[in-house]
């Protein structure tokens, strides 16, 4: 049973887990279409996501990138769900992520409140690097582990989880409820099949 949620995602958090969740959930899910198919899907959602300038010239090997970076970060996300093909996929997603990095370089910001890192370049490579600058965001504060795939084999969306102990499995309470409803169906079916009588 998931525990109550807790008030944990904090403004700056919510911003960095939005934008990654955002770019995960591109993906297509329950009945949806995949939102990053061709250079004018990227651009739409670069330009809907504030990420590069209006106009900045996509190609077809920039969707290439988006597609196998989303991919990357929906593998770690299903291993921190704690689902099997996300964990045996993590070693080959980590491995990803580490060798393009330096294609997208950051660079700090100081101010009086602190300091931020933000993309060395603009375009689709600056609109890329921010979203590593919001998984190091995430990962400062804590709350890298918390970005997750709904376990609901018929959902699969990105969520954060918000549970005191970061135990939650699904984005929502249908889905926890839809979950707990088959996997009781599962068990009765099961026990029905034992105590039937052999013939």
């Amino acid at each position: 049973m998931q525990q109550p949620e807790a008030d944990t995602c904090q403004a700056p958090v919510c911003e960095s887990s939005d934008l990654l969740l955002g770019f995960v959930n591109t993906r297509a899910l329950a009945g949806t279409a995949d939102l990053l198919t061709s250079p004018e899907d990227l651009s739409a959602w670069l330009d809907r996501t504030g990420l590069a300038g209006a106009g900045s010239p996509v190609t077809g090997a920039d969707v290439l990138a988006a597609r196998e970076l989303r991919d990357a970060f929906t593998m770690i996300f299903r291993a921190h769900s704690g689902c099997a093909d996300g964990e045996r996929a993590l070693p080959a997603a980590e491995e990803y992520i580490q060798r393009i990095a330096d294609r997208y370089p950051l660079v700090p910001r100081l101010s009086a409140e602190g300091y931020r890192l933000v993309p060395a370049h603009g375009g689709v490579l600056g609109g890329f690097a921010a979203l590593f600058a919001a998984a190091v965001d995430l990962a400062a504060r804590g709350g890298w582990a918390r970005l997750k795939v709904c376990k609901n084999p018929s959902c699969y969306t990105g969520f954060f989880d918000k549970t005191r102990n970061s135990s939650g499995l699904y984005c929502s309470a249908a889905c926890s409820t839809r979950m707990a409803a088959r996997a009781y169906r599962s068990r009765n079916k099961k026990t029905g099949e034992l105590d039937a009588p052999a013939v």
